[in-house]
């Protein structure tokens, strides 16, 4: 199972054989994850900058980052979704500014984060830990282990789902 995870930051999932986009910790700020050729992948995984759709963002409209990298969400969403491969997509939660990316197959909104995914699973059993993100320093406060656990059990799901296809 080859596995790309696009915009992924800091994330690492050690049980996993995956290219990391992004790893530098230097956030995809020209939509760089829209250029990658995900034809060789056969699962997708996408974390795009979250700080135009975040509610603690009051700056959303005059911040050039927030605009620059507004468009990853939907367009990612759209790319994968035509795919027709395993994806899953994470993001804060802002229903009215979202409210038109909810047509994925599967949408959970977990913790204080949204999953977009056409494989379903429960997220629900996995441990979340509370984070005040108003007391949380700004480097650590992209998904965290909250993010972390549901992307490790997500991959376990598609794992599973790749062992009963016979790849």
């Amino acid at each position: 199972m080859k596995i790309i995870y696009l915009a992924s930051h800091e994330a690492h999932h050690p049980n996993f054989n995956i290219d990391y986009q992004d790893i530098s910790g230097k956030r995809d700020i020209d939509g760089d994850m829209m250029q990658v050729d995900l034809t060789p992948y056969d699962v997708i995984i996408a974390t795009p900058p979250c700080n135009y759709y975040s509610r603690a963002n009051y700056r959303r409209e005059t911040s050039e980052y927030s605009q620059k990298t507004k468009h990853l969400l939907p367009s990612i969403l759209k790319k994968l979704k035509q795919l027709n491969k395993p994806y899953i997509v994470e993001n804060v939660i802002n229903y009215p500014l979202m409210k038109n990316f909810y047509d994925q197959d599967f949408v959970y909104v977990y913790g204080r984060h949204t999953y977009w995914t056409n494989i379903p699973f429960n997220p629900s059993m996995i441990k979340q830990k509370y984070e005040n993100v108003q007391y949380t320093k700004k480097h650590l406060r992209q998904g965290g282990n909250n993010v972390h656990n549901v992307i490790e059990y997500w991959l376990e799901v598609v794992r599973g789902y790749y062992g009963t296809q016979g790849k």
